[in-house]
């Protein structure tokens, strides 16, 4: 009889652990960036980059300066950038700042502005139990404020949705 009990036991917990779910490391979710680049505007190949010097990018929703781990505050940009886009609104505005620097008596900001805003819908998509839902964009547009001193000359969306799949691609041209 203790044979059978211990056998019993032995096959309860062999079960019981074999039915549980290893522990989720989220490793492949995450809502993506968009990636936009930086094109000449003059050259006929309009796969030719162009460098951005001393670019700034700075939101104007919260009125902060983006840098991250791919992209420093006032470096110059030979190809592309990442940018993130906001998951709780449906348009992200942002100024692009060219020749970025501070003036040393009025400690204002100099160099050529851009304002872009990108308009998308947000959507998510359930990843696993360990990552949970990410954002997606889809139907992407942009809009700029027009001046007659931008350095941006003209803007190509390439990707209109922006998903996992796609985070490495370049959604966004910039020709300048």
């Amino acid at each position: 009889m203790k044979k059978i009990l211990s056998a019993l036991s032995i096959i309860t917990v062999i079960l019981y652990f074999s039915s549980c779910e290893k522990d989720d490391i989220c490793v492949e979710g995450d809502t993506p960036f968009l990636v936009i680049g930086f094109y000449d505007a003059d050259d006929e190949d309009t796969t030719v980059f162009k460098t951005v010097s001393s670019l700034r990018i700075r939101s104007i929703d919260n009125d902060s300066i983006y840098s991250s781990d791919t992209f420093s505050d006032r470096s110059s940009v030979s190809d592309s950038i990442l940018i993130p886009l906001r998951l709780d609104n449906t348009t992200t505005q942002f100024e692009f700042i060219s020749n970025s620097a501070t003036d040393d008596a009025t400690e204002l900001e100099t160099g050529i502005i851009d304002t872009l805003s990108f308009n998308y819908e947000v959507g998510e998509e359930y990843v696993s139990r360990a990552c949970g839902f990410v954002g997606n964009f889809n139907e992407l547009d942009t809009t700029r404020q027009v001046f007659s001193s931008d350095w941006i000359k003209r803007i190509t969306i390439l990707e209109s949705d922006i998903d996992l799949e796609k985070s490495n691609t370049i959604h966004v041209k910039i020709f300048h």
